[in-house]
């Protein structure tokens, strides 16, 4: 595990394995996605977003989930988060919304706090981002574990096979220990006691061996349906499930 610079959000990161049950070689020609058994190394990242190296494991606060496939094709880059949609979704807006959920420049304060001022005048004057706060005020939010969160990939994704058809899909890991939250009194005081609690949970995991553990699923419709157009928006902050298939 290592930390990234004193700039940057608090994470924690593990090396692993991803293993295919179910292959989908009828949705895509992607090597590591389409044949029964077949393992590709993964480097997986888990952080918050509003603190800063040194912060608390703790805060209400998005958890990021990102994923590297070292596959025989190259990298393939999975970037998300433990919810399923983002707060905006126009893309020139980000600077802004990074900005707003960090602390003050002038005086580094609040870390890892979700009573800052700058991002709720951030959300009040952005509609699209209700849908995301919403998510953000659950117990999704304040997890147990890091081994007890879901993945949500956010953007739309694009799927080839090799009759050159076409599939948009999500994808979406499910962790295998199920979904798993604190409730916000023992948030606060687990934070007060321990604010490495996460890293250490996982940590002490990882050294006796009970490893976490993820199912990876994809949401597939077919290119150029009207159901793609209604359930598969390239809008980041609009979020609605339809059937997944698997790739454990």
């Amino acid at each position: 595990m290592k930390e990234n610079d004193s700039s940057k959000s608090k994470s924690e990161k593990q090396h692993g394995v991803f293993k295919v049950t179910n292959p989908i070689p009828q949705f895509t020609k992607a090597k590591f996605l389409s044949e029964m058994g077949k393992e590709t190394s993964v480097f997986v990242r888990f952080s918050t977003v509003q603190g800063s190296r040194g912060s608390t494991d703790m805060p209400r606060d998005v958890r990021g989930f990102a994923v590297k496939f070292y596959t025989e094709d190259g990298i393939y880059d999975l970037v998300g988060n433990n919810i399923a949609p983002f707060f905006i979704n126009d893309a020139i807006k980000f600077p802004d919304f990074v900005h707003a959920v960090k602390p003050e420049p002038r005086n580094e304060i609040p870390q890892a706090a979700s009573a800052h001022d700058t991002f709720w005048d951030f959300v009040s004057t952005s509609p699209e981002t209700f849908h995301a706060v919403f998510w953000l005020m659950s117990d999704r939010c304040i997890p147990r574990s890091l081994r007890m969160i879901e993945g949500f990939g956010t953007h739309t994704f694009r799927f080839i096979n090799d009759s050159d058809e076409s599939f948009f899909v999500k994808f979406h890991w499910k962790p295998v220990m199920g979904l798993q939250s604190l409730v916000w009194d023992e948030n606060q005081k687990i934070s007060g006691k321990d604010p490495d609690f996460h890293r250490r949970d996982l940590w002490d995991a990882i050294q006796v061996g009970e490893f976490p553990e993820w199912d990876l699923g994809v949401q597939i419709l077919p290119d150029g349906t009207e159901e793609m157009f209604e359930t598969m928006s390239s809008d980041t902050s609009f979020k609605e499930f339809v059937r997944d298939t698997y790739l454990h």
